[in-house]
């Protein structure tokens, strides 16, 4: 039994439940996905032995085009996207949580792949989710499997499930587009796509182009922006018995930031994040110039994948890929740093024995390191901090299906060497007075790190059909070695290895009649300690466990001429969850100096149980309604590093329900969409407040959210300029509700006010 309420609406949604599964539902076939072949996909999701639910292209339609691609999966049930951009085009206040699961600052607990290939993380820290390789326009479908993924998932942090990015295929026929949008807050984007169509009697492709522009929804102005250029090509070739897929993504991005806020903060005003747009030429007040927070990202993936048939009943698919980044992010402190040895020399690598800031220089430009010093005619001075993360990964995924009578056994292999480093550099600002330009060559280098990951991942599947039921049993295990160099003090270096034990699933569906069927599974999932720990000053890393999760699914799907529908009841057993403590603050600013964001500790095992369901109704030819509700319980299960047995999960929504209503008739579209997030606990480590201890607290508001579309699709004549023409018109948080959108332990993300964009698309 959940322990919380259920909100009026939730519970009407749970009584139309029965209901709804006695009407039929059309099944929506896609060729795209690894195992096309062999299952057909639906919102409702794939029949298989654990949940899951996929996007629709309708769902293409309910978001603005310079939207980031994560915002298709935001309705879907168990999942809460929420970002500090109206746009969602800052990824340092980008989260998603799922069955008590999360990606955020601290934590990557859930597993994304485009196109079954790995994504390489999702931290800000060298990480890279969805919105760096894919544009919305070149997504088929995104795939989400709450709690378990597939089997052949390739990812080391799928501790919550797993969310797949399918691009889409090359169109059959030779095709132009051409895309502008323009929208609130100065947004603006061109987007243009060419289609090859068939050539050489055997190939299409396709390549993209898009560039978008935003300013940050708070403040006008010098309020900071975000900026960003993104290319993509495929081409996909049909041989006698061979699939070659090839596909390239190129994203550069300059993102400013938001700044989290507390709970009272937010009370004070919704609508600062506490960021300046003025620059005033004091270092204090102008270390929180907007413009300066800033994110520098550069991405390139590359891969192509070979799919054999090599018998009537043997397939194979090989995909070797290679992923470059290079990336920055972007402080800027209000002093410099005078770092020494153990001698007392002033060093300009490496953290030394002593590190001393300054605020001030003389004439001769020589520090000011007595704070009693007169400093009258002295000059300002500040920093401008850089972190630097390149990284490159290189793999290769394959894997093998087999169908025998009664059998298919799956196997595959998931190899990847990844080198990255990373590291800091302080620069001098020239003269605060007039804004932050600075001396491009560093004044000290804080620290430098090489690190190493070598990753295999093994799986063995059998489904066995026996008669009606079908049963599915998997193995896998993974085999990680990390290893960290310190390039200015090697006795600094260090190593470990994340091996994981052998990882059992089991599952079964047996359909009750032609149109239901019931499934339940069980996954034991993994999550590799990440590298990052190995450059946490004074960390034991030793003393950590790498994190795993039982995961238990019972369900059911209901798939008919006029309804989709599904239900899962879940529980997942949570052991040895690391967090990372966020970085502190000095009197309301980040404490700068840290080598790392904080420190990596295991803070006990967390227990999540609770109930998904969706319904997608098509009750008329022209009107349809999708709506999904998620019910989600999670507590801590053990007394440790300031959390308490018993207590909620901090900043996991319990409660939501969505709700969309679309219409579609000849050239016309219109929808309305809502979603519900009941009240929750932002924060939950202890703190004393005026010697009183408090565990779960900051009641989190609960908010509705409203979003309006429409549009027009025209096909034009043949002779005219353009085949075809498309408006589309998109209202974001209609109602302009003040909100707390998500965020992390007492650290919150205001919600954006209203926008609106117009895309006119055109197609020759």
């Amino acid at each position: 039994m959940l322990s919380t309420p259920l909100h009026p609406l939730s519970l009407a949604l749970l009584l139309a439940l029965p209901a709804a599964a006695a009407v039929p539902v059309e099944e929506m076939a896609s060729n795209v996905a690894a195992e096309a072949a062999i299952e057909k996909i639906s919102v409702t999701g794939k029949k298989v032995a654990y949940a899951n639910n996929a996007t629709d292209e309708s769902a293409k339609l309910q978001q603005a085009a310079i939207s980031n691609v994560l915002d298709l999966i935001n309705k879907l049930p168990g999942v809460n996207v929420a970002q500090g951009d109206a746009f969602g085009s800052d990824d340092y206040t980008t989260t998603v949580s799922m069955r008590g699961f999360v990606i955020d600052r601290a934590d990557q607990q859930l597993g994304i792949t485009i196109d079954g290939l790995p994504n390489g993380g999702s931290a800000y820290a060298g990480g890279s989710k969805a919105n760096r390789y894919l544009d919305s326009e070149n997504t088929a479908f995104v795939e989400v499997g709450q709690g378990s993924g597939d089997i052949s998932s390739a990812s080391l942090d799928a501790l919550g499930g797993t969310i797949n990015f399918v691009s889409a295929n090359p169109m059959a026929e030779q095709q132009a587009r051409l895309d502008y949008s323009t929208g609130s807050f100065n947004a603006r984007r061109y987007f243009a796509r060419f289609d090859s169509g068939e050539v050489l009697g055997n190939t299409t492709s396709y390549f993209s182009l898009s560039d978008s522009y935003n300013n940050r929804w708070i403040g006008s102005g010098s309020n900071g922006f975000s900026n960003r250029l993104h290319a993509e090509a495929k081409s996909v070739t049909e041989l006698e018995n061979t699939r070659i897929t090839a596909r390239f993504s190129y994203d550069d991005a300059h993102e400013d930031n938001y700044d989290y806020r507390s709970l009272e903060q937010f009370k004070q005003n919704p609508k600062f994040d506490g960021l300046t747009n003025v620059w005033t030429g004091n270092p204090d007040i102008d270390q929180n110039f907007a413009e300066a927070w800033s994110t520098l990202r550069e991405n390139t993936l590359a891969y192509v994948k070979a799919e054999f048939t090599l018998s009537d009943s043997m397939q194979l698919d090989v995909s070797p890929y290679l992923h470059l980044q290079e990336g920055r992010g972007d402080w800027l402190p209000p002093y410099q740093v005078y770092a020494t040895d153990a001698n007392g020399q002033q060093i300009s690598q490496g953290n030394g024995a002593k590190r001393t800031t300054f605020n001030y220089v003389d004439a001769q430009g020589r520090p000011i390191l007595d704070p009693k010093a007169d400093v009258s005619k002295a000059k300002r001075v500040s920093s401008y901090r850089h972190t630097h993360y390149d990284k490159d990964r290189f793999g290769v995924t394959a894997n093998l299906n087999w169908q025998l009578d009664s059998q298919l056994i799956r196997a595959g292999i998931w190899l990847e060497q990844q080198q990255r480093n990373q590291s800091r550099d302080w620069h001098q600002v020239l003269d605060a007075k007039v804004y932050h330009y600075f001396d491009e060559r560093p004044y000290w280098v804080q620290f430098n790190d090489d690190y190493q990951n070598d990753v295999m991942k093994l799986y063995l599947q059998d489904k066995i059909s026996l008669g009606d039921l079908e049963l599915t049993l998997g193995v896998q295990q993974y085999l990680v070695d990390v290893e960290r160099t310190d390039n200015f003090n090697s006795s600094n270096s260090g190593k470990l290895n994340s091996d994981s034990d052998l990882l059992p699933s089991v599952g079964i569906v047996y359909p009750l009649t032609e149109n239901l069927e019931v499934f339940a599974g069980f996954s034991k999932n993994f999550k590799a300690i990440p590298d990052t720990l190995l450059n946490t000053v004074g960390q034991d890393f030793t003393k950590l466990e790498p994190e795993t999760a039982d995961n238990m699914d019972f369900g059911l799907r209901y798939q008919g001429d006029s309804i989709n529908a599904s239900a899962t009841l879940y529980q997942i057993n949570f052991d040895n969850r690391i967090t990372l403590l966020a970085y502190q603050e000095v009197d309301g600013a980040p404490d700068y100096l840290t080598e790392l964001d904080g420190t990596f500790v295991n803070v006990g095992g967390v227990k999540s149980k609770g109930l998904e369901a969706n319904i997608d109704w098509r009750f008329a030819d022209s009107l349809s309604l999708n709506s999904s509700l998620t019910l989600n319980n999670s507590e801590y299960t053990q007394n440790v590093n300031g959390y308490r047995a018993g207590d909620k999960v901090a900043a996991i929504p319990e409660q939501m329900l969505s709700a969309t209503l679309k219409y579609q008739h000849d050239n016309y579209r219109a929808g309305l969409g809502a979603k519900y997030t009941a009240e929750y606990y932002g924060a939950a480590k202890r703190t004393e407040i005026n010697k009183v201890a408090f565990w779960n607290r900051d009641d989190i508001p609960s908010h509705t959210l409203l979003n309006l579309y429409a549009g027009y699709h025209a096909e034009m004549a043949q002779a005219g300029f353009a085949q075809t023409l498309d408006l589309s018109f998109v209202i974001n948080n209609l109602t302009d509700k003040r909100y707390i959108a998500g965020g992390q332990e007492g650290a919150y993300l205001l919600g954006a006010e209203r926008s609106a964009s117009l895309t006119l698309s055109l197609g020759f």
